[in-house]
């Protein structure tokens, strides 16, 4: 039996080095490997919380994820967050934005590693909130797992950690005391935290909480952070395949968070999303205590840390990924999935399959959308082909795809857009794209462009999955535009670039 390989790994980020941990199933090969992304309570690379005014129990949560991973054949990467463990601190006070840059600099150092095929992100609480802020960025996995993570705006989970700590001590006298020497500074925060985000709203940098006999200065720039881009917005940016787990006795994120998140990202037009509660799991999936009073003290004052792992996370876990990303040996056992059944005006005898035209839309069934006609045209045991129909005059902005593709132009002529850079396409033209490379596609012409999309990843097994996901990206669309997206050329102002090099090639 192949031993698990364990490497060490520096990757530079801005203004730090983080210090990590890469570890593989073995030293030979390839494998989908998981970026664990850790959350609020995961100060280092393991999952332990510091915390130097008082002790808490040990904490281990993203070290056991890691090694159940490679057990089951998959690669994992994890890290000391900046000013913990071996990363040294940044030049400031850490926000979003550079937790957001230091998971970005991650997902590229993996995707170059030789042992590594494709990348998973698993965000930890606010871990996901970062997995969301990079996808928005451009900086995509080719999936997710959200572990106990955050769909509402700050004011909401403060309510439900700090505000109900408030509630509780004031029910009885014991509580007030075991609350004031257990947590006094939660107690604070459930008694200003109100304060402090109208004090964030107005911009200040800092916000001077006492209580009992201290005083700490607390800074706002990841309060503003949130307020600016809130949690519960950012899921729609997530395009690939989505798990979403949570425990059933969560006291840190309420459980009916998973389906909000569940219900923006399907909104947004990504139906490849599976949501799954864990029973009796808390917000580190270790086994809840079986009492309301019991949970409520031992999230205050961690020692549910004490508490054994709920073993369904990994198994879970395990099955889903086999199913979205499975391991080379696990490929080699798979029978090839089943190819589309074909439709009127295409052919298929043993281990073939021929679309006659793929141009006519009577043959190939498509939704209309602002973007264009689209539809499936082809599916292998590896790889699928569909269309898109773009009409006269539209302007789709420059935006990323979690995979690589090659576009064919079949007919038509239309402009490429990506990083401000214009290509004029015309019937022959043949281009690549990588995974996470933002392209815009613009037609100021009188005539429509139709383009051949091929992908070597099949997604869906059935084409209905596919328009079912299509149906949703029109009525986004549709929403987007209603909000003031332009969608066309002539909804931009006449000194756009889009305009510009419009006006430079249709003469």
């Amino acid at each position: 039996m192949r031993m698990q390989k364990e490497v060490e790994v520096s990757v530079p980020s801005e203004g730090t080095t983080l210090a990590g941990t890469l570890l593989l199933p073995h030293s030979d090969g390839q494998f989908p490997c998981v970026i664990i992304a850790g959350g609020t309570m995961s100060h280092t690379r393991d999952g332990a919380l510091v915390n130097p005014e008082r002790r808490v129990p040990p904490r281990d949560a993203l070290k056991r994820l890691a090694e159940r991973l490679a057990a089951a054949g998959y690669a994992s990467i994890r890290w000391d967050k900046r000013g913990y463990g071996g990363t040294p601190p940044g030049p400031r006070p850490t926000t979003y934005r550079d937790e957001t840059a230091d998971l970005m600099a991650i997902i590229s150092f993996t995707r170059q590693h030789p042992n590594i095929a494709q990348l998973v992100i698993a965000g930890e609480s606010a871990g996901a909130y970062l997995a969301c802020l990079a996808a928005k960025r451009g900086v995509l996995a080719d999936a997710y797992i959200f572990l106990g993570a955050l769909c509402s705006p700050i004011e909401d989970l403060f309510a439900y950690n700090y505000g109900r700590l408030l509630a509780y001590a004031t029910q009885s006298e014991a509580n007030r005391r075991w609350a004031q020497g257990t947590s006094p500074f939660g107690l604070a925060l459930g008694g200003h935290y109100q304060v402090m985000i109208e004090a964030a709203l107005r911009g200040e940098e800092t916000y001077t909480l006492k209580y009992s006999d201290q005083t700490r200065v607390m800074p706002l720039a990841r309060w503003r952070e949130e307020l600016a881009e809130p949690p519960d917005e950012q899921f729609r940016y997530i395009v690939s395949p989505a798990l979403i787990l949570h425990g059933e006795q969560d006291m840190n994120v309420p459980l009916e968070h998973a389906a909000r998140i569940e219900q923006t990202i399907k909104e947004a037009g990504n139906h490849n999303v599976g949501r799954i509660v864990i029973p009796h799991a808390d917000h580190s999936f270790q086994v809840a205590a079986p009492d309301a009073d019991t949970r409520m003290r031992e999230r205050h004052s961690f020692e549910s840390f004490n508490r054994s792992y709920n073993e369904d996370l990994y198994t879970v876990v395990k099955a889903w990924l086999r199913k979205v990303t499975p391991t080379a040996a696990e490929s080699k056992h798979t029978a090839p999935p089943m190819v589309n059944e074909p439709r009127p005006g295409s052919v298929a005898w043993h281990g073939i399959r021929v679309v006659n035209n793929i141009t006519d839309a009577n043959q190939n069934p498509g939704v209309n959308t602002l973007e264009g006609r689209i539809g499936p045209l082809l599916k292998g045991e590896g790889c699928q082909a569909h269309y898109i129909e773009m009409p006269p005059g539209l302007y789709c902005p420059e935006h990323p795809h979690p995979t690589e593709s090659l576009i064919y132009t079949v007919r038509g002529r239309w402009v490429l857009a990506s990083g401000g850079i214009r290509n004029l396409m015309r019937p022959g033209s043949l281009f690549w794209f990588g995974a996470g490379v933002p392209t815009g596609y613009e037609v100021p012409f009188d005539e429509p462009a139709f383009i051949l999309i091929f992908k070597g990843r099949r997604s869906e097994d059935r084409d209905e999955a596919f328009f079912e996901y299509l149906r949703g990206l029109a009525g986004r669309l549709e929403r987007e535009r209603a909000a003031g997206q332009p969608f066309t050329l002539n909804d931009l102002p006449p000194e756009h670039p889009a305009r510009i090099f419009a006006q430079r090639v249709s003469g």
